[in-house]
């Protein structure tokens, strides 16, 4: 019974344990993806990246929605460094902004 009570307090305090303040969530808009296949090459693209530490991502046709925790996210470097992972092994191109009018690095 203690270990019940202990493990229901224990996931009971997870939400308040600061684990959201410690992620960083960011949109990518991923232009000329149209299907699953695609969604698995941007997939495997950031996978084969070596500078990317990505926590969770979630693929859907035309949205890389990827959480990186606070630490290993450095803003416009870390922006780059996702559009230049899928851009480099597939033939999407990279945005901010869902009109795709914004590029993800300036260079």
């Amino acid at each position: 019974m203690k270990n019940i009570f202990a493990l229901i307090l224990l996931i009971s305090l997870l939400p308040a344990s600061g684990y959201s303040e410690e992620v960083v969530s960011k949109k990518y808009f991923v232009k000329g993806m149209t299907c699953g296949g695609c969604i698995l090459g941007v997939k495997v693209a950031l996978k084969k990246s070596d500078n990317l530490k990505i926590e969770d991502k979630e693929i859907s046709v035309g949205v890389a929605d990827l959480k990186f925790e606070k630490k290993n996210y450095v803003a416009e470097k870390t922006d780059c460094e996702v559009s230049k992972a899928i851009e480099k092994f597939t033939k999407f191109k990279v945005f901010m902004d869902e009109k795709h009018s914004i590029k993800v690095c300036k260079s």
